[in-house]
């Protein structure tokens, strides 16, 4: 049988090349406008969307076909439920930005990382799903690319000015995927999981939506989306596991108010 580690080199190069081959992509475009709320919207269905479907027939499938190999102990629950949400954000991601690289020395420095992030995340769930002891700490890295995967999202999106409708319903979606990559070993049932995941999108969403409709610079409100979909994040978690005590609320509380202080004295207000 194949190995994990042979698994994540030959699903890693795959992704790499379809997310190269994007520039030569063509293929038919599809607008469609309706009135939302009484204003048109606009969608494009084009080249673009069709990559980000092939992408996900790729990502998802093939990360249970790499978790597969791996030997889990008899009696964990199934280990499969959600793990491939994090490859799939950040495969998304990285196919929304590659086109807004400045040069072609830039686009291919984002590729290659996207390529080497994407490897460590398959091995990192790997090792935290099959319960591997050992000195590489694969819940702090599946965390920490978690969030910074989320904080690139909303950055972006806010730079790059899309509608407000848009921009948030991507948000939500997004959050959507990457909670449910942070809760992807806690020991409850895959419905309370997906549920507290969708509930944690909305909020993301409907607060991306206002937002845009105020004086925040990008900058200032990607940040406090991030800071939400962080402490939210840990919330949850703990309510999950029963874990969640006054203590710990206080230091959420105490941690937001110090991130917004530090927010809006040195995050640009334009």
């Amino acid at each position: 049988m194949i190995g994990f580690r042979d698994r994540i080199s030959l699903l890693t190069a795959l992704t790499g090349i379809v997310l190269a081959l994007q520039p030569a992509l063509v293929g038919p475009r599809y607008v469609f406008t309706w009135y939302p709320l009484g204003t048109p919207l606009t969608v494009t269905v084009g080249p673009p969307f069709f990559l980000g479907v092939l992408l996900f027939l790729i990502v998802v499938p093939g990360t249970q076909w790499i978790l597969s190999a791996w030997d889990v102990p008899a009696g964990t629950p199934p280990f499969v439920e959600g793990a491939w949400t994090l490859p799939l954000a950040i495969a998304w991601i990285a196919q929304r930005l590659l086109p807004y690289q400045v040069n072609r020395h830039a686009w291919l420095m984002f590729l290659l990382s996207t390529l080497l992030v994407m490897a460590l995340t398959w091995h990192s769930l790997c090792r935290l799903l099959g319960q591997v002891a050992g000195d590489f700490p694969a819940g702090f890295v599946l965390r920490t690319l978690a969030f910074a995967s989320g904080g690139t999202l909303y950055l972006w999106l806010y730079t790059v000015g899309e509608r407000s409708l848009l921009s948030a319903t991507q948000m939500l979606v997004g959050s959507y995927l990457l909670a449910a990559a942070l809760w992807v070993d806690v020991p409850v049932p895959l419905r309370v999981r997906w549920l507290y995941s969708a509930v944690l999108g909305v909020i993301i969403g409907q607060l991306a939506w206002m937002f845009r409709h105020t004086a925040l610079s990008p900058l200032r409100g990607g940040l406090l989306l991030l800071l939400v979909f962080y402490a939210l994040a840990l919330v949850f978690e703990r309510a999950m596991r029963s874990r969640l005590t006054v203590r710990f609320l206080g230091e959420i509380l105490l941690t937001g108010v110090l991130a917004l202080v530090l927010i809006f004295l040195f995050a640009p207000a334009h």
